[in-house]
């Protein structure tokens, strides 16, 4: 019969497992919004700009493509990092609109 600390240690090192595929899958979908959301914006962006966003598309296909479930700094510096860059991108695009229907 297993003891009731052995049991709780193994729920613990699967609930840490489950923690590291959900905040995978959060970095992985906010890589994906923000390569989508540049697609669009560069649609429309000045010939340098337009550059500009291109090589961060490819620099965020490439992490999305390499990101692993294993690799928790590069997770966690896509959660602390690029998600708020995201998050600020898609703000500054809002803005726009609200400027350019005004």
């Amino acid at each position: 019969m297993m003891k009731l600390t052995n049991l709780l240690e193994e729920l613990h090192g699967t609930q840490a497992e489950y923690l590291d595929i959900v905040n995978y899958e959060i970095a992985r979908e906010n890589i994906c919004g923000y390569i989508f959301l540049l697609s669009r914006i560069s649609q429309n962006a000045e010939p340098t700009e337009k550059m500009q966003m291109e090589s961060k598309i490819e620099d965020l296909i490439y992490y999305r493509d390499n990101l692993q479930i294993e690799d928790k700094k590069n997770i966690q510096k896509v959660l602390n990092e690029l998600i708020p860059e995201y998050k600020a991108e898609q703000e500054n695009k809002e803005l726009r609109k609200i400027r350019l229907s005004s």
